[in-house]
């Protein structure tokens, strides 16, 4: 992270990040039939709204304003980096990790905010926010190996494809 970044500044590029990443688990649902993994990426999507929310919040508190935060420009080392690559928009498993890397460098860029960070309740936003980037890791890392030991359920499993054997 450029260390002369504003505290402001570097709640607009997670905010951006947050909607990134919206988006992307936005995209990942839409790709699986599976309703039951479906639903896990639709709830990882809201979840990155609400970490949006949460610091547009904490900037509207810092300026003491209902000013609505703007778009910060550039690349910054969050974890979304906005577009998904081309070679890899309909691989699931280049999506998940691809996901894995984006949710570690999204904690590594809260937890060096929060270690700038001059505002105490600020800098306990940011670290909760690198505590559910890590959760979502971990949670990632799970998804890909049961993907990986059957693709063909993970991806398409309907109610219908489940055998129910007893009374």
């Amino acid at each position: 992270m450029n260390e002369k970044l504003t505290a402001l500044e570097v709640i607009g590029m997670g905010i951006r990040s947050e909607e990134d990443a919206a988006k992307f688990y936005g995209h990942i649902a839409k790709m699986i039939q599976n309703k039951e993994i479906k639903e896990k990426y639709e709830q990882l999507a809201k979840e990155e709204v609400g970490h949006g929310i949460q610091l547009t919040t904490l900037y509207k508190e810092m300026l003491e304003s209902d000013e609505k935060p703007p778009r910060v420009p550039g690349n910054p080392e969050t974890a979304e980096k906005g577009a998904i690559p081309e070679n890899i928009i309909n691989d699931l498993e280049g999506l998940l990790n691809l996901a894995i890397e984006r949710e570690q460098q999204a904690q590594a860029f809260y937890l060096k905010a929060a270690h700038q960070a001059v505002d105490p309740s600020g800098g306990h936003v940011l670290r909760e926010l690198a505590h559910v980037e890590a959760e979502h890791e971990a949670m990632l890392i799970k998804e890909l190996e049961e993907y990986l030991k059957n693709k063909e359920w993970y991806m398409n499993a309907t109610d219908e494809s489940f055998i129910h054997v007893g009374p």
